[in-house]
C-alpha cells in the first residue's frame, strides 16, 4: 500500500526537499495506486516556432495530475511555495533529477504542476535564478499545458480527423468508431475543427463519414439530455378516473380543471394550450393552442400546472 506523502508548510526547507524526493522515489518504485506501473494520459503536440525552432508541448487532462495527489494521499498545502526562494529550491530540485535521469519527463512535469500548478513564473526560470546549465537544460524540454477533460477528449477525437488535400479542396473525414459513440456540445466541436452544427443541442458524428457529417440531437430526442420540466410544471401520462363526482382527468394525482393551461406532447416538442373536455367519459381531450384544435386520447404524455 501506498503511504501518505505529505509535503508540510510547518517543516522547514531541508524537510521539505526530503519529503519532495521520497514523493518521487515512491511512485518510482510502486507506481499508481492499486498498480505496476504508472499511466500518463498525454497528446505530445510538435510546434514550430520560426525556422530554425521547434518546440514539444504535452498537453495532459489536468484532472489526471490531480488524480495522482488524491490516489497516492499526497498533501500540498495552499500557498507552500509563495515564498521565491523556497520554489526555486524545488525547481532545481526537480531540474536537477531529471537531468540526472532520476525521473522521467513526466514526473518532472507533475513536480512541477505540485510547485506551479496551472501557472509557471518565466522569472523563476531565468539564468539569474536557476543558473546558467539548468536554464539551458529547460529551455530544450517539452512544455506541458493542461485541458479540462471536455477539451482532451475532444481534441484526442478531432487528432484522428482523416485531413486530406484533393483537386476538389480539402477531404475531412471522421474517425471510425464501431463501439463507441461519442456526442459534442455545438460549440464544443466547433473550437476544435472549425464547423459549427446549429439547431441541435448535441452533435453526434457519424463514423467514416466525410466533411464531418453529424447527427444533429434536440434536447427532446436525446436520452443523455435531461428532459427539463418547466417550474411549476408536472409531467405524466393524463389518466382518466370516476368518482363520486363524475369523470376527470389527472396527471400524477394532480387534477385537471376545464380551461386549465396545459402542454401536449407531439412529436419531438410540445404544444401549449388550454384543456377542455365534455365530461362524458367517453370523448377524446381537446386541447386549444391559438386558433388550433387537437385531439388526444388518455395516457398521452402532458404537462400541467401542479
Amino acid at each position: 500500500m501506498t503511504k501518505t506523502v505529505t509535503i508540510t508548510s510547518d517543516s522547514n526547507i531541508a524537510e521539505k526537499v526530503t519529503q519532495l524526493e521520497q514523493l518521487f522515489e515512491e511512485l518510482n518504485t510502486h507506481g499508481m495506486v492499486g498498480r505496476s506501473s504508472v499511466v500518463w494520459p498525454v497528446i505530445i503536440r510538435h510546434n514550430f516556432y520560426g525556422e530554425d525552432a521547434a518546440r514539444y508541448e504535452y498537453e495532459y487532462p489536468r484532472t489526471i495530475f490531480n488524480n495522482i495527489q488524491f490516489q497516492n494521499n499526497i498533501y500540498v498545502p495552499f500557498g507552500l511555495n509563495r515564498k521565491k526562494s523556497d520554489r526555486l529550491t524545488f525547481t532545481k530540485l526537480i531540474i536537477d533529477k531529471h537531468m540526472a535521469g532520476e525521473i522521467d519527463i513526466f514526473l518532472y512535469h507533475f513536480g512541477m504542476f505540485l510547485v506551479y500548478a496551472d501557472y509557471q513564473s518565466k522569472d523563476d526560470f531565468s539564468e539569474a535564478s536557476i543558473g546558467k546549465k539548468r536554464a539551458q537544460f529547460v529551455q530544450t524540454l517539452p512544455i506541458s499545458r493542461f485541458l479540462s477533460t471536455d477539451d482532451f477528449i475532444t481534441a484526442a477525437w478531432s487528432y484522428q480527423i482523416d485531413y486530406r488535400d484533393t483537386d476538389i479542396g480539402e477531404h475531412r473525414r471522421n474517425p471510425s468508431m464501431e463501439k463507441v459513440r461519442i456526442l459534442f456540445d455545438p460549440d464544443q466541436l466547433a473550437s476544435w475543427t472549425g464547423t459549427h452544427y446549429s439547431n441541435a443541442d448535441w452533435v453526434e458524428p457519424i463514423s467514416g463519414r466525410f466533411d464531418l457529417e453529424c447527427r444533429k440531437w434536440s434536447e427532446e430526442k436525446d436520452p443523455m439530455t435531461p428532459n427539463k420540466i418547466p417550474e411549476g410544471w408536472i409531467e405524466g401520462r393524463i389518466i382518466l378516473e370516476e368518482s363520486e363526482n363524475g369523470y376527470r382527468h389527472y396527471v400524477c394525482g394532480v387534477p385537471i380543471h376545464a380551461g386549465s393551461a396545459i402542454q401536449v406532447k407531439f412529436g419531438d416538442g410540445w404544444i401549449a394550450g388550454r384543456y377542455e373536455w365534455s365530461f362524458d367519459g367517453k370523448s377524446p381531450v381537446r386541447l386549444h393552442s391559438g386558433d388550433d384544435v387537437f385531439y388526444i386520447n388518455k395516457e398521452h404524455c402532458v404537462r400541467v400546472r401542479g
